[in-house]
Formats: C-alpha cells, sequence, structure tokens
C-alpha cells in the first residue's frame, strides 16, 4: 500500500487511516523527535495492514455462510428495516433513509425524529446476517441511548452472535469504501499539463536605464527671438570689473 505522512503542529497524538482507495494517510505530531514518528509510523502502518488481511479472510469466510443481500431504493430499505422491526422490537419507527457515512456511522437514529439513517455502503451485496444486525442495533436505540449492559442485552435478544455480526458489518462496510474510493480515482480523467510560456524580455535602451527617469533631466527654456543678447560688463587695466559709477562717468565722457 502506498502511505502518505503529514507532520501537523497542533497535533498531540499520532493516527492513520486507510483513504482515497488504500492509501494509507498517517497523521504525526511536527515536534515529536524524529526517531519517535520513525517508530510510530512503522506501528500504525503495520497495524492497519494486519488489520485489512484480517477483514479481507473474515469477509471471504463468510460469503458462503451469509447470502448477499442488495437494498438500492429507500424503499426497498424501508420495507427491510419494518420486516426486522416486526419481528423484534415493534417500536414506532419514523422515516427509514439511506445516508453517505464513510467513516464514522454505519446507521444511527434520530431519537426525536424517530428516523433512522443507514450508509449506503452496507446495502450493496451485503451479508444478510450482519446487516440484520445493524438493523437490531439501531433499533435496540429505541430503548437504550447509550451502549451499556442494558442496551447489549437488548441486541442479544435477537442476535445471540452479535459480536461476530459487528466485525462482520465494520469490515464489510469499510472495503466498501475502500472499494467506491478506489474505482472513482481510476475513473477519474487526469488533466493535462498546460505549457508554461516563456517570458518576453524588452531589450534595454542605449542609456542604460529601463525607463527614462521622470522629472530628473530639466527641459530647455526657449530664447525670445528678439532678445539682444547682454552687455558684458567692461573690466579695468587690472582685469577687474569697473564699478557701475565710473562705467557712468566713462560713457559720458565718451559723448
Amino acid at each position: 500500500m502506498q502511505i502518505q505522512v503529514e507532520e501537523t503542529r497542533k497535533l498531540r497524538r499520532a493516527s492513520a487511516s486507510i483513504r482515497d482507495g488504500g492509501i494509507i494517510h498517517v497523521k504525526v505530531p511536527r515536534h515529536w523527535p524524529r526517531d519517535l514518528k520513525r517508530s510510530v509510523i512503522e506501528e500504525l502502518v503495520g497495524r492497519l495492514q494486519k488489520k485489512d488481511l484480517q477483514e479481507k479472510k473474515l469477509l471471504a469466510q463468510q460469503a458462503a455462510k451469509q447470502t448477499p443481500i442488495t437494498l438500492s431504493t429507500q424503499a426497498e430499505l424501508e420495507a427491510f428495516v419494518r420486516r426486522i422491526n416486526a419481528e423484534t422490537f415493534n417500536v414506532p419507527l419514523g422515516k427509514v433513509q439511506i445516508g453517505n457515512a464513510r467513516y464514522n456511522h454505519l446507521a444511527q437514529v434520530n431519537l426525536r425524529t424517530k428516523t433512522m439513517t443507514v450508509s449506503k455502503y452496507c446495502l450493496q451485496n451485503a451479508p444478510c446476517e450482519a446487516l440484520r444486525y445493524l438493523i437490531v442495533h439501531e433499533l435496540a436505540h429505541y430503548f437504550e441511548s447509550g451502549h451499556g449492559p442494558k442496551f447489549w442485552a437488548l441486541v442479544e435478544r435477537h442476535v445471540l452472535d452479535y459480536r461476530l455480526q459487528s466485525r462482520i458489518m465494520k469490515a464489510f462496510h469499510h472495503q466498501a469504501v475502500i472499494r467506491e474510493e478506489a474505482a472513482t480515482a481510476q475513473a477519474a480523467p487526469q488533466e493535462p499539463e498546460m505549457p508554461v510560456p516563456a517570458p518576453v524580455l524588452k531589450p534595454t535602451p542605449k542609456s542604460g536605464y529601463a525607463s527614462k527617469p521622470k522629472g530628473n533631466t530639466p527641459k530647455p527654456v526657449p530664447a525670445a527671438p528678439d532678445a539682444k543678447p547682454p552687455k558684458e560688463p567692461k573690466q579695468n587695466k587690472t582685469g577687474g570689473l569697473i564699478p557701475g559709477f565710473v562705467r557712468q562717468l566713462l560713457l559720458w565722457a565718451e559723448r
């Protein structure tokens, strides 16, 4: 079997289950030491593989002893349940419906509405005696909500080997879920991988900038067309600038 390990930060204890058509999913706390993770994963995987082999062996042995029964519609299931109810407890039964429970509840009853729900994975080619036990189990809950000694005494009154039938029904339900998940995984179309386009590279300008800087280069101010060039101030013999009032005297003397 394929094994998938998930490390979770807030997890306190490890767990494992067979999901997705036979894949063993293991969850371990992330903070555990590596050696501890490895030993726990090996132990959990070994337990699940042993349990899987035991379930298949048990169902193979019971295939010759119990007649398979299939209840495909809600009407067929309701007729089967009402017949067993009439033979056993004769409780005021309400609605009977088919559910989709995969991992937790094979069947359950709502004591307020008197509604019984049975998982669809218990109804296709199921061992007849084991399925009858499952219905008796749920009918007994109309008198005892828990699983105490009084409850099991009620069940044993109508199913003497209820422990064996319970194991058979749980194994059948578990293997039915695995088979359906495997068939769904094989039938699912695989989406083709889309090619990733290569990035388009733009040529870099000769100036060395990816784009022209904004606001850094001042624009030249055009000169007025009729403007005269400014007169250069006269200089004295020593090369220094002539003061303004002296320059006015020199201009007056040149007239």
